[in-house]
């Protein structure tokens, strides 16, 4: 029986894509900012889409997307997300909110680049004027075999009348710029399941959609987490990103290997703060440590091998990164705990913040259950040998 067996993608190197000097200063100042307001993030005194706002006047929501051939050259190679993926890796050491909001608005810029014909709304976005929402975790699911999606498009005229629930999307604030899945069904009174989907795009405080905000969340309660209700929302055909859900089949590896990023970056973070705890009594977990710190570089480089090979990367060998490097953030945020000791215990210490930030990743989508089921479907069983 299958277990989480290595990739048969192209060895991974040692050495992984390297940013041109300018990137790097990007990376560097957007890690800085997160930084310095990442405690007031924590406290939700500090929204994901201001967040958006500062980094996009950095230049940083547009890295990756400049780059030209002589770049490229002499960065290495490298795909136009290498660079980002940097990004939420450096981002999540400081602060997971800034950089989950950072995910789900690359994510919808992603989308409508693919499309096409969206140029003054990615203009918006790309400066952080609008915060981006991806919230397709239903398509997501459908196309993966684990769920439906419940939202239901009815044609009307060369658009769509949309209506339904989705259950939770982040980076939900006016004008918020929402990418998200629709079953297309003959009327409302008829919800017999035609086969055809479509992916739109709406704008937060559209006529019809509403939202109700997620409160008191363990931790990032900054990323603006709601959900949303369409009723009779209309969305006309330039508002169309994809008549099928094809486009999401396309955008997968993006969507999961940009989530590992910032739960590699969480992890690595977590490591480097417990490393100073391993003279004197926590020196018993000295090979611990390093059995974890050999773990978080060995899967750093795959996901760095497979973002940079992102046509040709298998589906089975995403997922099972996408796990296995959740699953490890959370075991690194402990280990950090125990070593740190009862001053981790404090809610507003740095480490509780990891902690409490880690327990995210198990439900956010696509759950460790979702991971699961699908790597059922792929012969791969980690429930066999499964603890927490």
């Amino acid at each position: 029986m299958n277990t989480l067996a290595p990739s048969t993608v192209a060895p991974v190197s040692g050495e992984r894509y390297s940013l041109t000097p300018a990137e790097e200063e990007l990376v560097r100042a957007a890690a800085a900012l997160a930084a310095q307001a990442a405690a007031e993030t924590d406290r939700d005194g500090l929204q994901g889409e201001t967040a958006l706002e500062r980094l996009g006047a950095l230049g940083a929501l547009r890295l990756g997307l400049d780059r030209d051939a002589a770049a490229a050259a002499a960065a290495d190679g490298g795909s136009d997300l290498s660079a980002y993926l940097r990004l939420l890796e450096s981002v999540a050491g400081e602060c997971m909110s800034s950089a989950f909001s950072l995910w789900a608005h690359r994510m919808v810029i992603e989308y409508l680049r693919a499309a096409g014909g969206f140029d003054a709304l990615l203009d918006e976005l790309l400066a952080g004027r609008r915060a981006g929402s991806i919230a397709m975790a239903t398509a997501m699911q459908e196309i993966s075999g684990v769920g439906a999606v419940p939202t239901l498009a009815v044609r009307e005229g060369d658009g769509y009348r949309v209506t339904g629930r989705i259950a939770w999307a982040s980076n939900i604030a006016p004008g918020s710029v929402v990418v998200f899945p629709a079953r297309v069904a003959s009327s409302l009174d008829d919800a017999t399941d035609s086969g055809e989907r479509v992916i739109l795009v709406t704008t937060i405080g559209s006529e019809g959609l509403s939202t109700r905000e997620v409160q008191d969340l363990l931790a990032l309660g900054a990323t603006r987490s709601a959900m949303l209700q369409f009723e009779g929302v209309f969305v006309g055909a330039e508002a169309v990103v994809a008549n099928s859900f094809d486009a999401c089949r396309a955008r997968r590896s993006t969507h999961l290997l940009l989530q590992a990023a910032f739960c590699a970056g969480l992890a690595g973070r977590s490591l480097e703060e417990a490393a100073k705890q391993l003279q004197g009594p926590g020196g018993v977990l000295a090979a611990r440590h390093a059995q974890l710190a050999q773990e978080l570089q060995e899967l750093d480089q795959t996901l760095h091998a497979y973002i940079d090979g992102i046509d040709t990367v298998d589906h089975r060998s995403v997922t099972v990164l996408r796990y296995q490097i959740a699953r490890l953030a959370g075991v690194t945020t402990r280990h950090e705990l125990t070593l740190v000791g009862g001053r981790g215990y404090v809610t507003t210490s740095a480490t509780n913040r990891r902690l409490r930030e880690a327990s995210f990743l198990s439900v956010q989508s696509p759950s460790e259950v979702q991971l699961l089921q699908e790597l059922e479907t792929y012969g791969v069983y980690p429930t066999e040998t499964y603890t927490l």
